[in-house]
């Protein structure tokens, strides 16, 4: 076991503060992105007039058979 300093070469070394640094990032946005607010759920699709998905038939809205005054 050896009390110096391991020999590294520069290259080596460069890999690997590179590989930190890359490391770190990643880190720090998975970090800021789940820090986000998240959107609120979507709304329901309001009913289509005059669609059915069962078959029957559609329910009719107060004033709709009004007609123009005849």
């Amino acid at each position: 076991m050896t009390l110096g300093r391991l020999h590294v070469s520069a290259r080596t070394r460069n890999r690997l503060l590179v590989g930190t640094a890359v490391a770190l990032a990643g880190g720090v946005a998975w970090l800021v992105r789940s820090k986000r607010p998240q959107p609120p759920a979507p709304a329901p699709a309001p009913p289509r007039i005059g669609y059915s998905r069962n078959g029957s038939a559609p329910t009719p809205v107060a004033g709709a058979n009004a007609e123009n005054g005849r």
